[in-house]
């Protein structure tokens, strides 16, 4: 996800000092009803470019 800081997130969940350690984010939930994105044809790159296998 774009923008995740983990150590903000950290703080946020009270996580320092624990041994855990923010790694993944997953946005939830539903989009607003006047997104105006919402109609927007998606955008989606070929696996191949976003991919690398080693």
């Amino acid at each position: 996800m774009e923008g995740l800081v983990p150590d903000q997130y950290d703080r946020e969940l009270g996580l320092v000092g624990t041994g855990y350690k923010t790694v993944v984010a997953c946005a939830v939930g539903y989009r607003a009803a006047d997104d105006k994105y919402a109609a927007l044809p998606k955008v989606r790159f070929p696996a191949a470019e976003v991919v690398r296998h080693i």
